[in-house]
């Protein structure tokens, strides 16, 4: 496979040896470039016979010697060196399907489904638009953990929850990565009357034959995310407290179970669950390695746990400081900030409905509508989860300056960690 190039690091040896943007890589060491898992074992060598093949159709064999793991220099236009696959499915409770046209940006609405960018982003994938080929791959390249959407075993239900009459068939690769030494991250997106129930145990008890020793396995039940843009799709229902309250004591029993047999709990309930049920949240030891952290399951333990000993270190005095984040999340951040003087604002998320209620889908809208007639005092911190990444832009396109205009305060944005939260409001 050729890879186009679009310019050359100054002083590099691809410099030197004459290589210039819009030049096509077509091979190294005789071998063509799939993507940026073949590109950088090949690179690496100290010797390379590399083909690059001229815009108007010349092709040139250079010889180079370097230095091991020395780079040559060469710039593509994505760092996958590939384009990222999109999901071929249409699940009933895609969350992208559910946000509102022509208010947030084009790249929100679109749907990666790349095992390649599973193990690099930690993003899950569905496996329903791979081959045995893709799984060699991941094989071969040791692309370890890679994070699967399963949400249940059940291939006929499987494929009408997914939208996708093939989604069954794939459910035949997690053996094979597991087998191949492959640590798995696993997901189930609950959804009511759908795949709870004796689904969800049967889900449950057939991916943990999974686990193998020594390997780092793991399973995050999450409840479907609703929002009010739901128009055109299908009906589903929020799970009550006492649905809740039922989920977490079914798969407290898969705990119980999985930890004398494997020595792992294996399957985590998302924090959403506890704070719907209005049950305490575990421990910070129940969620052992927090595998799943980035899905929402013990992210609040882990928060409390860093607070709790970066405070100690620096003092329970605060500044005064007004702290947003969720109604989901506003007894939490509360009895945190107990015996500080800090006050915590919840937002009411209207621009996605008031059934979501996770803090890192607050916009900027919301806070300025919500606050404007009651300003907060002092600094106004939010969490850095808000914003797209690297930027200060919410989901709306609204920006921390808009905010501090429009409520004359300073803005700040916290990374969503206990440790990080303990600093700033020290400082």
């Amino acid at each position: 496979m050729k890879r186009l190039i679009i310019g050359v690091e100054d002083g590099s040896i691809a410099e030197e040896m004459g290589i210039e943007a819009q030049d096509v890589l077509v091979t190294i060491n005789n071998q063509k470039i799939e993507d940026v898992f073949d590109y950088r074992p090949l690179i690496a060598e100290a010797k390379l016979d590399v083909l690059i093949e001229k815009p108007d159709g010349e092709q040139w064999l250079l010889e180079i010697e370097k230095d091991e793991d020395e780079d040559i220099g060469l710039i593509f236009e994505s760092g996958l060196m590939d384009n990222t696959r999109s999901c071929v499915n249409n699940c009933i409770f895609c969350f992208i399907h559910q946000n509102p046209r022509g208010i947030m940006r084009d790249t929100i609405h679109f749907r990666d489904d790349d095992y390649r960018l599973s193990f690099l982003h930690g993003n899950y994938i569905t496996m329903t638009n791979m081959t045995e080929h893709d799984i060699n791959r991941i094989l071969t390249h040791k692309l370890s953990p890679t994070n699967i959407s399963v949400h249940t075993t059940n291939a006929m239900l499987r494929a009408k929850i997914m939208g996708n009459k093939n989604a069954g068939n794939s459910l035949k690769y997690l053996q094979e990565l597991a087998d191949g030494g492959i640590d798995l991250g696993l997901q189930i997106v609950l959804c009511k009357g759908h795949n709870d129930g004796k689904e969800l145990d049967k889900t449950i008890a057939d991916l943990s034959a999974l686990i193998r020793p020594n390997g780092n396995f793991s399973l995050s039940v999450v409840p479907a995310g609703l929002t009010r843009h739901r128009d055109g799709l299908p009906s589903l229902q929020p799970f009550t407290t006492e649905d809740c309250r039922n989920i977490i004591l079914q798969i407290k029993g898969h705990q119980d179970k999985f930890l004398q047999q494997h020595g792992t709990r294996f399957v985590f309930c998302a924090d959403e669950f506890y704070i719907k049920a209005s049950l305490d949240l575990p421990g910070f030891e129940a969620y052992e390695d927090f595998a799943q952290i980035e899905n929402g399951v013990g992210m609040l333990a882990m928060f409390r746990h860093e607070y709790s000993q970066s405070s100690k270190r620096t003092g329970q005095g605060a500044k005064k400081v007004t702290v947003v984040t969720s109604l989901a999340a506003k007894a939490f951040m509360t009895e945190l900030c107990r015996g500080t003087d800090v006050d915590v604002v919840a937002i009411r998320n209207d621009f996605f409905g008031e059934s979501v209620t996770v803090a890192g889908l607050i916009t900027g809208g919301d806070i300025i509508a919500q606050l404007k007639e009651n300003v907060p005092r002092g600094t106004l911190l939010i969490p850095s989860s808000m914003l797209r990444s690297g930027e200060d832009v919410f989901l709306d396109n609204t920006t921390t300056q808009d905010v501090a205009r429009a409520l004359d305060v300073k803005v700040v944005a916290v990374p969503p960690d206990g440790r990080s939260f303990a600093e700033v409001l020290m400082r």
